[in-house]
């Protein structure tokens, strides 16, 4: 028997959206939609940006440079600096030289095998050999070498007396590093930096001046 106070279900009552409400979540929709577009275009846009500047600062290949900071003269001697004659003057010295290599990239700077040649008049008065060496990245290695020079390798001393009797020798230091730069361990390229430097030897006071390079 059906209970007598139990009350009929009442029908739901179902909320109808109205057009301006539906008007308005579209474009709440829209405009989040929009912003959207806008952060993942902005961040496409700074990627682009960060991989671009990567690229031509760390990823950049750069030649060393290498230098001569310094020049000391050791054993200087001098033979007929006061005579006239080409043939009887002559000279020998060991020269300490200080040679500084650095390397901008961000990467390792391996090089070769190579040779400091110390030149008079563009020609050979001594030399000597530079071993293989590392450079890290962004760091600047010196290197200490100590080179005998004497005239008598010279071809050629036809200007070597009168220049002694000046008591000024332009003495010339050239090297050529060839070697590889290392970037993030795995691209390699070869660089060939050269060094060139001017210096005059003062013969009275047995030191260097006007080093250029």
């Amino acid at each position: 028997m059906a209970d007598e106070h139990s009350l009929p279900f009442t029908p739901s009552k179902i909320y109808q959206r109205s057009d301006e409400e539906i008007a308005t979540f579209k474009a709440l929709r829209k405009e989040r939609s929009g912003k959207c577009f806008v952060y993942v275009f902005a961040g496409i846009v700074i990627l682009c940006l960060f991989t671009l500047v990567f690229a031509l600062i760390v990823l950049r290949f750069r030649f060393p440079d290498v230098n001569l900071s310094s020049v000391a003269v050791k054993n200087l001697r001098l033979s007929n600096v006061g005579t006239a004659s080409s043939s009887n003057s002559s000279f020998s010295a060991t020269l300490v030289a200080e040679v500084t290599i650095k390397n901008t990239n961000f990467g390792r700077f391996n090089f070769e095998n190579s040779t400091m040649s110390m030149l008079y008049g563009g020609m050979d008065v001594g030399d000597i050999g530079i071993g293989r060496w590392s450079v890290k990245a962004r760091e600047t290695r010196k290197m200490n070498v100590a080179v005998e020079v004497r005239s008598n390798r010279l071809s050629d001393t036809k200007n070597l007396s009168s220049d002694m009797m000046l008591g000024k020798l332009k003495l010339n230091s050239y090297a050529r590093l060839s070697g590889r730069v290392t970037l993030l361990n795995i691209i390699k390229k070869r660089k060939i930096t050269e060094m060139n430097c001017t210096m005059t030897l003062d013969l009275t006071r047995g030191a260097f001046e006007d080093l250029q390079c």
